[in-house]
């Protein structure tokens, strides 16, 4: 599947943050799941910061909630996009999306991104409760985990 997003060298991805809370961005086209900005003008807005200033990274970082879609090929050959909705997908609805979580760790005195999909949609408001009180990041890791493992 071609990927219609901009190509960019590891050491560019580094610095891709929401504009509005900092916030590291899996993709340039999608949203930020922490604030809930949608990236409108995106590349018109940021043209003008096109050698970005170099980071440190926040020390108290609070990862970054993402909506993403399924797919799975059927055994007709069909391609079913979950979760499933009838009618028009909602952007602002979130059980129409799929939820993941990412943040990133230090290991060597390297950051790796780390992540979890299949959020559940329940604990997504609580997740976003967490990271506006400034929750330390390893408790909002535990707290969904532990939420998972309610299946």
């Amino acid at each position: 599947m071609a990927s219609s997003a901009p190509n960019f060298s590891r050491q560019q991805l580094d610095y891709v943050r929401c504009p509005s809370c900092e916030s590291p961005l899996l993709k340039l086209d999608d949203g930020c799941g922490v604030c809930g900005w949608t990236p409108e003008n995106f590349l018109e807005e940021n043209q003008e910061a096109a050698a970005p200033k170099q980071q440190s990274k926040p020390s108290k970082q609070k990862g970054c909630l993402y909506k993403y879609l399924e797919s799975k090929k059927l055994k007709d050959g069909t391609i079913a996009t979950y979760p499933r909705v009838i009618g028009h997908r909602e952007s602002d609805n979130p059980n129409h999306w799929r939820w993941g979580f990412n943040w990133e760790i230090k290991v060597n005195g390297e950051w790796k991104g780390r992540s979890i999909n299949s959020v559940p949609v329940g604990a997504i408001p609580m997740i976003k409760s967490m990271q506006n009180q400034g929750v330390p990041l390893e408790e909002i890791i535990a707290f969904i985990k532990k939420s998972k493992a309610k299946k």
